[in-house]
C-alpha cells in the first residue's frame, strides 16, 4: 500500500488551502486495511497539529451501546461532562473545534446520523484535516459541512487491495513470521493469495490459522475454503451488505453474486428490472457500499470473496436441500433442484 501511504502523507501536509478544512474519505470493504491505513498515518503526523483525536469502530460502538454515540462525543471532546444529550454535545464539540487547527480520524462511519453527529455544521479551523474511513463512498458528500457557504476540500481514496506480492509478503509474515514462504510451501502459498485476491484480512487469519501446519493440510484447507468461507473472513464482509438499507438491494446483491458477476451492466439491469428490482438505483447503491464495481468495459465485476459471501447467504437458507433455496447456480445442484419440481428459480444460462 506504498502508493495509498503516500497519497495521504502528501494530502497531510498539503498546506495550499487556508479557508476552509480538508477532509479525505478513505473507502473500501471490510477487512480491506483501512483502519490499519489510518492508525498508521496519524502515528507518524498527529504531532504535527494543535490536537489530533482517532475515534476508532464507531458504527460499531454505536450499534452494540444506545449511549455509544455520546461516549464517542465525550472522547472527542476531551471533557468529562454530565451533558447527556447528544445535540448539546455536538454544539460544544463545535465550538472547541472551531479554534484549533486539529487532525480527526473518524473510522468506520456507518451512517450519515453518526457522521454529523461528531463533525457538526459548522466550519472548522483553517489546515484542520478529517480522515473518514467507511464502506460508503456516498456518505461524506451528504454531511451536513458540505451545505455551508464555504465548503470543505474532499478527496476520495479507494482502498482496492493489496498487489500480489504485497499479498505474498504479508501472508508469510504470519504464516512462518518470514517475508517469503518456506522451502516446499511456494505453491501452496500462491494458490492461498490467489484465492484472497490481495485482501489484507484474509491473508491475516489465514496465515495465522496455518502456523507450524504441514503442505497436506494447506492444501485441504484451500479446498475447504473452496467449499465455504471462512467464518471470520465472511463477518467483516458481510458487515456492508448488513448496512443496505432495503430489501430489493439486499436481494439484488444475492442475484448478482449468483448469476451476474462478469456480465454487460446493462444486460444485467434489463434483466433484473424484468424482475421489478429496480437494478440502476440498486446497483448505484451497491457500488457505493463497496459491494461491487463496473469495469472499463461496463462489465460488473465484484471481489472473489464478496461473491462467495453473497453465494454463501443463498447456501444457508437451505444447506442441506438446495431445492429449498431462493437460487441456484451450481450445475449438479440445479439437477438436484430440477429433479424436485416443485420450486421457482432464478436461472441464467451465458
Amino acid at each position: 500500500m506504498n502508493y495509498e501511504i503516500e497519497f495521504i502523507r502528501s494530502w497531510l501536509t498539503d498546506e495550499s488551502c487556508n479557508i476552509a478544512a480538508d477532509i479525505l474519505t478513505v473507502v473500501g470493504m471490510g477487512g480491506i486495511g483501512k483502519t490499519t491505513l489510518a492508525k498508521y498515518v496519524f502515528q507518524l503526523h498527529s504531532n504535527k497539529f494543535n490536537k489530533s483525536s482517532f475515534i476508532e469502530g464507531i458504527d460499531a460502538k454505536c450499534k452494540e451501546n444506545s449511549n455509544g454515540m455520546l461516549d464517542l462525543q465525550k472522547q472527542l471532546l476531551g471533557d468529562i461532562s454530565k451533558i447527556h444529550n447528544v445535540s448539546v454535545y455536538a454544539s460544544k464539540i463545535n465550538n472547541a473545534l472551531v479554534r484549533k487547527k486539529i487532525l480527526l480520524v473518524l473510522d468506520d462511519v456507518g451512517c450519515l446520523d453518526q457522521l454529523d453527529a461528531l463533525l457538526g455544521n459548522e466550519a472548522f479551523h483553517q489546515g484542520s484535516k478529517i480522515l473518514i474511513t467507511t464502506k460508503d463512498a456516498s456518505l461524506t458528500d451528504r454531511c451536513a459541512l458540505f451545505d455551508l457557504p464555504v465548503q470543505p476540500n474532499h478527496k476520495k481514496l479507494s482502498l482496492n487491495g493489496l498487489y500480489r506480492y504485497e499479498s505474498l509478503k504479508l501472508l508469510c509474515i504470519h504464516a512462518f513470521k518470514s517475508n517469503k514462504p518456506k522451502e516446499g510451501y511456494i505453491e501452496v502459498s500462491e494458490k492461498l493469495v490467489k484465492y484472497c485476491q490481495g485482501h489484507p484480512l484474509a491473508l491475516e487469519v489465514l496465515g495465522r490459522s496455518l502456523q507450524k501446519r504441514d503442505v497436506g493440510y494447506w492444501e485441504e484447507c484451500i479446498k475447504v475454503l473452496n467449499k465455504e468461507p471462512d467464518s471470520r473472513i465472511n463477518k467483516a464482509l458481510k458487515m456492508s451488505f448488513d448496512a443496505l438499507l432495503s430489501k430489493n438491494d439486499k436481494e439484488l446483491f444475492k442475484h448478482i453474486a449468483c448469476f451476474f458477476v462478469g456480465i454487460d451492466r446493462d444486460v444485467t439491469e434489463t434483466i433484473l428490472n424484468s424482475f421489478d428490482l429496480n437494478a440502476r438505483y440498486g446497483i448505484t447503491n451497491l457500488i457505493e457500499r463497496c459491494l461491487l464495481s463496473i469495469g472499463w468495459n461496463n462489465k460488473v465485476e465484484m471481489h472473489s470473496l464478496i461473491q462467495e459471501m453473497g453465494r454463501h447467504l443463498v447456501r444457508q437458507e437451505s444447506p442441506d436441500k438446495p431445492w429449498e433455496r431462493s437460487r441456484s447456480w451450481c450445475h449438479e445442484e440445479s439437477f438436484k433442484v430440477l429433479e424436485q419440481n416443485q420450486v421457482e428459480v432464478m436461472c441464467a444460462c451465458w
